[in-house]
């Protein structure tokens, strides 16, 4: 039913001035739910992100929680010209000498060779048919695919793109070569080393083989790498050796004359881990204290102290049964005033000296690790039966509720106003006639003889 609006008819009752005053003060419990309403929801997006930053500090503590982090080394070459190298966490702390005698190279085989006919382009016939057929000898076990050449592709193109489009081809690529006069087919050894040399099988037809006159140029042909380790000759049909010396891999360059491999402790990247491990508490320290403060969303809140509470105790809990048992001693310091911390990478690099495993310790033990036990607290509380989930599920099922409210009391509103201006509306009316009788009687007694 539509609510009147008008102003008093008869007596000039301001009727919608009454009722808006009126409904002004009804209104305040419906706004008071409002207001709740926005702090909730609020909350839920501040409880959203202290959740994001848990995670972000989860996963850097899980990421330091291994002692892999912490095992890392550096290779340096004398010569990087000559060969490269890097070294994994099985490596260890080494010194060799390395000689690079020779490099592998990968097979080429030209076409148009031995007298064979040339050809102006690629779209030029050979003008015979006839199979081609590819050997590899892959260390020992022979790959082989054969082209069959008929009048849909016998041109340098089109035997080009059989053998690059063959599905039993895996180690052979086709290209042409222009020279201005004349077109050549190339085929490449994808890979290197004699176990991947080319030739032209024996189930080629002698035609195709005439035509064709496939050889290898020099300069072309496929070898071996060779490089002395220590004065151990070494052959490789690849240029990255990674079997020679444990957890060290070798990229060769070029050939040249003895040059020096450093395998030492990666210092830097160890001081890098560390310094992750104190911007992730401090990042995270940062998020507690924006979310917590007395003015901000979450000033107050129990879930938020308790988590504070959480992370600080198990900073300042020592290692037990480990050599070092706080992080104060490998160079990590807190700030008495913030609560920050900071790293001093020089102590880092004494405790590094003095005992690196212990460094990687207190970070890494299974128990008593700093890392270790703050990812395992950070995945509790993220946990979909943690503190967090736990609070908004009870932040959600108030806001639902006052959603609920909300709708039952606009409806009451409604009926409310409606009943206040049907009131007053009568209250207009009956103060209408009695200002009209007023107006007869004074008339009346006006007319009266004095």
């Amino acid at each position: 039913m539509a609510s009147l609006t008008a102003s008093g008819i008869g007596s000039g009752l301001d009727v919608n001035g009454i009722v808006s005053q009126l409904m002004s003060l009804e209104r305040r419990p419906l706004d008071n739910l409002n207001a709740l309403g926005t702090k909730l929801t609020s909350q839920l997006s501040a409880y959203g992100q202290l959740k994001s930053g848990l995670a972000t500090f989860q996963t850097a503590m899980k990421g330091l929680s291994s002692a892999d982090k912490f095992q890392v080394f550096s290779a340096t070459t004398s010569n990087k010209d000559v060969f490269t190298a890097t070294a994994d966490k099985t490596a260890g702390i080494t010194k060799h000498s390395i000689e690079v005698l020779s490099l592998a190279q990968a097979q080429k085989l030209t076409s148009g060779m031995s007298g064979a006919p040339s050809y102006a382009n690629a779209s030029t016939s050979i003008g015979v048919t006839g199979m081609l057929e590819i050997t590899q000898d892959a260390g020992g076990t022979p790959r082989t695919f054969q082209i069959p050449i008929d009048g849909s592709n016998d041109t340098l193109g089109g035997i080009r793109d059989a053998i690059n489009n063959s599905t039993t081809n895996t180690g052979v690529r086709a290209s042409i070569v222009n020279t201005g006069t004349e077109s050549k087919l190339v085929l490449s050894s994808k890979d290197t080393g004699l176990s991947n040399e080319i030739t032209i099988g024996a189930g080629t037809s002698a035609a195709v083989s005439t035509a064709l006159g496939f050889e290898t140029l020099a300069g072309n042909a496929a070898a071996d790498a060779h490089v002395k380790i220590d004065g151990v000759l070494i052959s490789s049909s690849s240029n990255v050796i990674s079997t020679a010396l444990q957890g060290v891999a070798l990229t060769l360059k070029s050939t040249g004359p003895v040059e020096t491999l450093d395998v030492t402790r990666d210092i830097t990247a160890v001081n890098t881990s560390v310094q992750k491990f104190v911007d992730a508490y401090n990042d995270i320290r940062k998020v507690i204290k924006t979310l917590g403060a007395n003015d901000a969303t979450l000033g107050g809140e129990s879930v938020l102290k308790g988590i504070d509470r959480k992370i600080q105790s198990i900073f300042n809990t020592s290692a037990v049964g480990l050599t070092k048992k706080h992080v104060s001693e490998i160079g990590i310091k807190t700030d008495p005033k913030t609560g920050d911390i900071s790293l001093d990478s020089t102590k880092l690099g004494v405790a590094l000296a003095d005992n690196y495993s212990a460094v990687a310790e207190i970070f890494s033990d299974s128990t008593q690790g700093f890392a270790v036990r703050f990812e395992a607290v950070a995945r509790d509380m993220i946990s979909a039966t943690g503190l967090i989930e736990t609070r908004k599920e009870g932040i959600n099922s108030r806001i639902s509720g006052i959603d609920k409210s909300r709708v039952t009391f606009e409806y009451r509103l409604t009926q409310r106003e409606s009943m206040f201006r049907s009131q007053f509306s009568l209250l207009d009316g009956l103060i209408s006639k009695l200002q009209t009788t007023g107006s007869f009687l004074t008339q009346q007694l006006a007319s009266l003889p004095g």
